[in-house]
């Protein structure tokens, strides 16, 4: 598979989640709409879920990146922005030419 499909593909997913926020943030306000102690227990489960997801991948980001600097950013940019954070960390990996693995000792 092409360095170029890759990043297309994953530029593809970048699109596609910004397009889902925006559309589902024009329908509503998801702060106003749902408060914590009132909302239904999948939506907690979703939450908690996603910001562990999150992490995860920012843990896989400290054994790829050498400096704290980009890992704080790269953790900022996880949480704020999640899917779009994440595909856009990937895209500029495949774009780069830099690794996605690296072997753990």
């Amino acid at each position: 598979m092409s360095k170029e499909f890759k990043i297309g593909g994953f530029f593809v997913l970048f699109l596609l989640m910004l397009g889902t926020t925006i559309w589902a943030g024009l329908q509503q306000n998801l702060f106003t709409e749902f408060g914590w102690s009132s909302s239904p227990m999948w939506f907690k489960a979703t939450i908690v879920d996603f910001y562990i997801n999150q992490i995860i991948l920012w843990l896989w980001v400290c054994v790829l990146e050498p400096k704290i600097l980009t890992r704080a950013v790269w953790l900022i940019l996880f949480i704020c922005f999640g899917s779009m954070g994440t595909t856009a960390y990937i895209i500029i990996r495949l774009y780069k030419g830099l690794p996605l693995i690296k072997k753990l000792s």
